[in-house]
């Protein structure tokens, strides 16, 4: 599944319509005194970061989303109906927060307070500029502080109609929001038939995971393994950490307006070369990944150990893997490139950094801030802290097979600030797929190029001979490649 932007995504003129949730519900419980709790740690962060840069001028809603297609003819009722069936299955989408003296707080609607309305925009044609119409919206119902903070945009046609849905980052991941796209389908599906549909099983609440989670991170300690791996990743990386191993442009902390870059790493094919040498070398995919960008990494840089940060997701029971909700954890990962030859002797090093990772990332970001007394300089460096790199497979998400025939997409909101260098990785049934978003200047561009090109130089290279070997031992002191 692509990410795309709105002004990537090719829509055909129709009727828009928008569909949101009757505020009134989230009005009246913002109003009880009762039944309020903490946001989660991912939220409250966010929240805060949102506030301050709004703060500064820089009113950019955070939103993520999802996009496809429906055949036919828009059928209102059915639509309606799975959009409140969708909402009152996902706690955290009928959660909205509101702030008190003692901070921030999440509050609920209940499932029997969901009700759905919806408002004809306007008859698009051929001549409009359908993506910013459709962007100005979504900026405006998606803001974190809104009730609620997602909205549906619909553009409909006889014989077709294009799916758009956003909401505030505090409710939903990467994952959730690619799981959603064939749970859309289902409920649709469903509700134009009268039914329920049977093979959809009860999710868990992202609010309760929250409290779950405040409760056993503050039950860590300075003393937590997890805690001193971060202290000696930040010891031993230093500034360095904070930053895109090539030159990313802009001094840390400013803002710029961001790029992106899309590129095919691997076919399908190869991607799975690339994954028999992985596990000949005793590794899986994701460390094998990381091995090749370490390759990269020490190519340019010449540094004998790549540092980085992962996401980690911290869906821990069955009953979250289906769940809207943002159970994303970040954690260090330290390759160590001196004692490998080449890539194949590399992967196992990955393999190990990448596995203790798993474990650290289960401690929030958040707690190891406050433990590490680095809370206020992390806050000062968001919207992102560090420049990571994520990796999903989405082969094993339901309804990834039909993504293509759906023309479903990921959304995220054009023109966003920053000063950090993130890269998405996804393998799919048709391979590997690389999206990194960057600072907007010539420098970071081509640095950001740079970097890809020489992870699918790599990776290609493994696939076609097996291995890649270096051209000159990593010395364990530095220096050129």
């Amino acid at each position: 599944m692509l990410i795309a932007t709105l002004s990537e995504c090719r829509v055909e003129p129709g009727l828009l319509r928008e569909w949101r949730l009757d505020e009134a519900p989230f009005d009246e419980a913002a109003r009880r005194t009762g039944g309020a709790v903490p946001p989660s740690y991912n939220q409250e962060w966010h929240l805060r970061t949102v506030s301050r840069l709004a703060g500064r001028g820089q009113d950019v809603p955070p939103w993520i989303g999802f996009g496809f297609e429906l055949p036919g003819p828009l059928d209102a009722g059915a639509f309606r109906e799975t959009l409140r069936t969708w909402v009152v299955r996902h706690e955290t989408l009928r959660s909205a927060f509101r702030v008190t003296d003692a901070g921030v707080e999440r509050f609920t609607v209940a499932p029997a307070g969901v009700s759905v309305r919806d408002t004809v925009v306007a008859e698009l044609s051929a001549g409009d500029d359908i993506p910013g119409r459709l962007q100005a919206r979504i900026d405006a119902a998606a803001g974190a502080f809104r009730r609620p903070s997602h909205v549906v945009e619909t553009v409909e046609r006889a014989d077709s109609t294009s799916v758009f849905v956003a909401m505030d980052h505090a409710h939903a991941d990467g994952y959730s929001v690619m799981a959603a796209v064939a749970e859309w389908q289902q409920l649709y599906a469903a509700a134009r038939a009268g039914g329920r549909p049977s093979a959809l099983q009860p999710v868990g609440s992202y609010g309760d995971f929250g409290l779950a989670e405040r409760a056993e991170a503050q039950r860590t300690g300075a003393g937590d393994p997890a805690v001193g791996r971060w202290r000696r990743f930040l010891a031993a990386g230093g500034d360095r950490v904070f930053r895109f191993p090539l030159d990313p442009g802009p001094t840390d902390g400013e803002l710029l307006p961001h790029g992106k870059l899309d590129v095919q790493l691997l076919d399908a094919p190869g991607a799975e070369a690339v994954e028999e040498v992985c596990h000949d070398a005793c590794g899986g995919f994701f460390a094998g990944l990381l091995a090749a960008a370490a390759i990269v990494s020490h190519r340019f840089t010449g540094e004998p150990v790549y540092r980085t940060v992962v996401p980690v997701h911290t869906r821990s029971r069955p009953e979250l893997l289906r769940s809207m909700g943002w159970y994303i954890g970040l954690a260090p990962v330290e390759i160590g490139l001196g004692a490998a030859d080449g890539f194949r002797e590399l992967v196992p090093v990955a393999h190990r950094s990448l596995r203790t990772a798993l474990r650290t990332g289960r401690v929030p970001i958040v707690r190891i801030a406050e433990l590490l007394g680095l809370a206020e300089d992390w806050e000062r460096r968001m919207p992102d802290v560090f420049p990571f790199v994520s990796f999903i497979d989405t082969r094993v998400i339901p309804g990834a097979r039909q993504w293509p025939e759906w023309n479903a997409r990921v959304l995220v909101r054009s023109r966003t600030r920053g000063s950090k260098v993130n890269i998405w990785v996804h393998r799919g049934h048709e391979g590997l797929r690389l999206t990194a978003r960057h600072p907007e200047t010539e420098t970071a561009e081509a640095s950001v190029a740079g970097f890809a090109d020489g992870l699918r130089d790599v990776l290609h290279g493994v696939a076609r001979t097996g291995d890649h070997i270096f051209a000159s031992r990593p010395s364990t002191t530095g220096g050129t490649p």
